[in-house]
């Protein structure tokens, strides 16, 4: 699940500071940037777990796997 909670947070805080998100960079405070960072982090850590109980890999490593081995994979973990 590495590339999937680092394109994740990545793509959110972006979006946030820079863009659509109100454009938050430079107005937010540091103490509330790093308790924002804490929180997006600990959401990450529950549904890491949550995703990897059910799937073999996190999304974006499917997606690359699916492009790397040029056929689709096995998503799912069997039960059993």
């Amino acid at each position: 699940m590495v590339f999937s909670n680092y394109a994740r947070p990545s793509g959110t805080f972006g979006w946030g500071y820079f863009g659509g998100g109100g454009g938050c960079l430079g107005r937010m405070s540091p103490a509330c940037a790093m308790a924002l960072g804490v929180a997006v982090y600990a959401v990450q850590v529950v549904t890491s777990r949550w995703w990897l109980r059910r799937y073999r890999f996190g999304p974006m490593e499917w997606v690359w796997r699916v492009v790397m081995y040029g056929t689709r994979q096995p998503w799912k973990i069997s039960a059993g």
